[in-house]
């Protein structure tokens, strides 16, 4: 599918309202962990065998511009993130005390990544309403405040701006999708020592989350250590699924033979 141009609505010089405009569609948290010892990760342009050698978590690369809302942003977005981080920084440091939990927040980040990757490619258009008296009276500060603080509106075109229907239609996505999941049970498994490191495509299109480039999470897959011809094959799969790119800590590592 073709990635589609966004272009977002500016925010006033200086942002005071504070709102998110480069949105990671997979958290910079978890970037941070395939981070090379010069804090980049290592990028392959999948389908046009071009290879940026390294590039910071930040970039624009792995952010959508303003495509869903604040709502969603620092709502039921950044509470799906904490979960998960914390369950994913337990599982690294080898504590499974939450692991009797683990299934349902791995789900919820799985259909949170899964969405967004979708969404930032194809966002939502506003959505025009009928017998709706329009928000002809709020300025831009006004607008912008009531985003900040988790609000819908109504603007002077009478329609409900893109980010803020993209935001409610990722949402609902993500219960649908949940709802998918509900019998999929997820699995810790291990690079084998010497053996290669785990990549990160830029959408998930089989039940895989790497976490680290020795440790990912695997869908109905219980395997605990992954072999060279393993952890091959889950990378040309997440390549093989993935829209524009995938990232690594050293791609080198991804093709062991």
């Amino acid at each position: 599918m073709e990635f589609k141009k966004h272009v977002p609505e500016p925010v006033q010089p200086g942002n005071p309202h504070k709102l998110v405009r480069k949105q990671h569609v997979f958290p910079h948290a978890s970037i941070k962990r395939f981070y090379g010892s010069n804090g980049t990760v290592a990028v392959a342009f999948t389908h046009e065998n071009r290879i940026v050698h390294r590039l910071h978590g930040n970039h624009d690369l792995f952010c959508a511009n303003r495509v869903w809302d604040q709502r969603a942003e620092s709502g039921y977005m950044a509470q799906i993130e904490r979960e998960f981080q914390f369950l994913a920084g337990r599982i690294l440091q080898n504590d499974r005390t939450w692991w009797a939990l683990g299934h349902t927040v791995i789900g919820a980040f799985y259909a949170l990544w899964h969405q967004r990757a979708h969404y930032a490619a194809n966002p939502v258009p506003p959505a025009e309403l009928k017998a709706v008296s329009p928000g002809s009276g709020l300025t831009i500060d006004e607008k912008e405040r009531l985003e900040s603080h988790h609000a819908l509106y109504v603007d002077e075109a009478c329609r409900i701006p893109s980010r803020q229907m993209t935001g409610m239609r990722i949402q609902r996505a993500i219960d649908s999708t949940l709802h998918q999941l509900r019998d999929v049970r997820w699995f810790i498994c291990h690079a084998a020592a010497g053996t290669g490191e785990f990549l990160v495509p830029d959408r998930p299109s089989t039940l895989h989350i790497p976490l680290s480039p020795t440790v990912t999470l695997l869908g109905n897959m219980e395997l605990p250590y992954a072999d060279a011809a393993t952890i091959r094959l889950l990378n040309l799969t997440s390549i093989a699924g993935s829209r524009r790119f995938a990232f690594a800590r050293d791609l080198a590592t991804c093709f062991p033979r």
